[in-house]
């Protein structure tokens, strides 16, 4: 999650005012439960693979973490494409950032109830990092699934809004950034996962960033031809 400052952070905070964050939207079931389905798939495949032990949860946390970040990624670059790209069928998926903001809830949910697995069902003892992880993350998708709902901007007004979904997408941003970059540079011996995350993070950043860009200078140029 590429912290920084300026216009780069305006770019992670972003949040348009646009329909689908101002009016009541239905999720769409099918991205939910194929959602679901995906993690279900994950967590059994890494336990069969890896054994049903805390080795095993771990591999099951993280192939569900590695998920869950595919789904914040669209979620966080499909209604940018929708106004920078007029295609019929980037429309469409721009309409479901709701339908899968709900879908990466719920797979991080998963992941972090595998990190709490080893010591809430074998009685294996929790390291103090792991602990704070699950319970701080848990307090932020708590914040993500309240503020998701779009009687929440009514209940508590614009600018609290819009700060919950800031701290909720801002927090999830530097943790993915945080973690694949410790195992890039770690003392580990990574897969292409993290350098291809780190990217895939990178390019999102760039794409919120070139339509802050170009909504910033789309009102200049109202002012403008307006001035005129």
């Amino acid at each position: 999650m590429g912290n920084g400052c300026g216009l780069p952070m305006v770019a992670i905070e972003n949040t348009p005012d646009t329909p689908a964050h101002t009016a009541e939207t239905a999720y769409t079931r099918p991205i939910v439960l194929f959602a679901m389905l995906g993690t279900a798939l994950l967590v059994v495949a890494s336990l069969v693979l890896a054994g049903a032990s805390g080795s095993g949860w771990k591999v099951a946390a993280d192939m569900v973490s590695r998920f869950a970040l595919l789904l914040f990624v669209a979620a966080m670059t499909v209604e940018p494409l929708a106004r920078l790209l007029p295609l019929a069928v980037v429309q469409a998926a721009g309409r479901e950032r709701h339908s899968l903001i709900l879908a990466f809830i719920c797979a991080t949910g998963a992941s972090v109830a595998c990190v709490a697995a080893p010591a809430l069902i074998l009685g294996e003892s929790w390291p103090i990092p792991a602990a704070a992880y699950c319970f701080l993350t848990a307090i932020i998708l708590v914040v993500m699934l309240f503020s998701a709902h779009p009687a929440t901007i009514r209940f508590l007004g614009e600018p609290s809004w819009r700060a919950l979904q800031r701290i909720a997408v801002a927090y999830f941003w530097i943790m993915f950034v945080l973690t694949d970059a410790d195992r890039l540079i770690g003392p580990h011996h990574p897969d292409s996962w993290p350098g291809f995350a780190l990217l895939l993070l990178t390019a999102a950043l760039l794409l919120r960033f070139a339509d802050a860009f170009v909504a910033h200078w789309r009102v200049g140029q109202a002012v403008v031809e307006k001035a005129a």
